[in-house]
C-alpha cells in the first residue's frame, strides 16, 4: 500500500477533551474519573468512562470535532471522503427521547448514513461512506480512506469515528457477562474479568502529503473476517495471525522490523486467549514491545481503531507510555517499566471484533516539528 499520512487529529474523550491532555494523563498515570451504571440482571454496578459531559448534541458534538480537526485554515472538501465509523450510532439521543415520550418511536431515530449525509451536506465533502464493523470499524475507515485515496478517487478522507454511552451497549455487553464486576481493567491478567467501556469522538484527516502537522503515515494494514463462528475467533490464534501477516505484507516490512505492538486486549477470556496465540505464532517467544491502552480509554469499541492509535502515537511522540503492574503474571510479555521509543518507531496496531472481524494497522509516527517521517 502507499502510505498515506494522517494530517490532522482530534480525539474528546474520558482522559481529556483534546489529544494532548489525553497523552499528558497517560505519561503521568492519571487515570480517567470513572462514572457507573447498574447492571440490571445481577443488580450490580459497572464502571463506565465518560467523556467530559456538554450539553451539545451528537451533531453538534462532531461538528466541532471535524472542525478542530480541519483547523481554522480549512480548505474547501470538494476532494475529500467522509467516513463515518461507529457502532454507537444515535442511540443515546434516541434513548432520551424515548424516556420523555414514554416510548419508542422509529421517526426519532437517526441512521448512522442519515447522519454522515448531514454531515457531508453541512460541511461540503465529496462523499459519505459508513461503516460498523464492530470494535474494527475505524480501523477499517482508516484502511478503506488510504485505499480509495491510493486509487486516486479522493485527495482526502475524513475518518470519524465515536462511541457514546447508552443503556443498550452497557446491559447488552452486561447481559453477555463481558463487563468487569471487579472494575479492574486488566487485559492478559491470568485473573481478569471482563471489559469496561468508555466513551471516545475521534477524527483524522487523510492525505498522501503530509500537510503542516502530520501525527503519523499509515504504511499499510488488513482486515478480514474469521467466520468459523458467529461472534468471536479461532481461540488457536490462526486468524489473528494470518490478518498480522498480511497487515505486514500491505506495508513491506516483517515483523521483525516492528518497534512495538498495540495489543487489542479486550481482557475478556476468549478474545485475549485469541490474541496471545496469535502473538505467539507470528514471534514465537521473541516479542517486540508489547503495549495495551484500554485501561486508560475504556473499550471504546466502534472508535477504538482511531482513539488508540492516535493515543499512543501521540503519546510517544511526547514521552513514555507506562508499564502494567501486572507485568509479571501476565500471557505476553508485558513491560513494567514505562516505554521510550522514537516518535518514528514502526508500530502494529491490533483491533479484533465481534463477530470476528479482525484487522491490524501498521503505522510509523511522525517527529515532532519534522514534516517528513523516516
Amino acid at each position: 500500500m502507499t502510505p498515506v499520512y494522517l494530517q490532522r487529529t482530534a480525539l474528546h474523550c474520558a482522559l481529556g477533551e483534546d489529544l494532548h491532555s489525553a497523552a499528558q494523563a497517560v505519561q503521568q498515570g492519571r487515570p480517567a474519573a470513572a462514572g457507573q451504571f447498574q447492571l440490571h440482571e445481577v443488580h450490580e454496578p459497572r464502571r463506565y468512562l465518560y467523556a467530559a459531559q456538554t450539553s451539545e448534541s451528537l451533531a453538534q458534538r462532531l461538528d466541532r470535532l471535524i472542525g478542530e480537526t480541519l483547523g481554522t485554515n480549512a480548505q474547501a472538501l470538494g476532494d475529500c471522503l467522509l467516513i463515518v465509523a461507529s457502532t454507537s450510532l444515535d442511540i443515546a439521543e434516541t434513548e432520551a427521547l424515548a424516556a420523555s415520550n414514554q416510548g419508542f418511536r422509529p421517526e426519532d431515530s437517526t441512521p448512522l448514513d442519515v447522519l454522515a449525509k448531514q454531515l457531508r451536506q453541512r460541511w461540503g465533502f465529496a462523499a459519505a461512506f459508513t461503516l460498523n464493523t464492530a470494535c474494527t470499524s475505524a480501523a477499517n475507515g482508516l484502511l478503506y480512506g488510504a485505499r480509495l485515496i491510493n486509487a486516486g478517487q479522493y485527495t482526502r478522507s475524513l475518518v470519524l469515528s465515536f462511541e457514546t454511552p447508552s443503556a443498550v451497549t452497557m446491559q447488552g455487553f452486561g447481559a453477555l457477562a463481558l463487563t468487569s464486576p471487579s472494575g479492574q481493567y486488566r487485559p492478559f491478567h491470568p485473573e481478569r474479568d471482563g471489559l469496561v467501556l468508555g466513551e471516545a469522538y475521534a477524527c483524522a484527516l487523510l492525505g498522501s502529503a503530509p500537510g503542516d502537522a502530520p501525527l503519523a503515515r499509515l504504511l499499510g494494514g488488513f482486515s478480514a473476517c474469521d467466520t468459523s463462528s458467529l461472534t468471536t475467533t479461532r481461540e488457536d490464534g490462526s486468524h489473528i495471525h494470518w490478518v498480522m501477516q498480511q497487515a505486514l505484507r500491505s506495508a513491506g516490512c516483517s515483523a521483525q522490523q516492528i518497534d512495538l505492538v498495540k495489543l487489542h486486549g479486550t481482557a475478556t477470556s476468549a478474545n485475549d486467549l485469541a490474541e496471545s496465540n496469535g502473538m505467539r505464532l507470528l514471534y514465537g517467544e521473541q516479542m517486540p514491545v508489547l503495549s495495551v491502552l484500554k485501561p486508560w480509554l475504556g473499550h471504546t469499541l466502534g472508535a477504538c481503531g482511531l482513539s488508540e492509535s492516535l493515543l499512543l502515537l501521540r503519546t510517544l511522540q511526547d514521552g513514555p507510555l507506562p508499564g502494567v503492574a501486572y507485568a509479571s503474571t501476565a500471557m505476553l510479555a508485558l513491560s513494567v517499566e514505562p516505554i521510550t521509543l522514537a516518535a518514528d518507531s514502526l508500530l502494529l496496531a491490533n483491533f479484533f471484533g465481534f463477530g470476528g472481524n479482525n484487522a491490524s494497522l501498521v503505522v510509523q509516527g511522525c517527529r515532532t516539528g519534522e514534516t517528513p517521517c523516516r
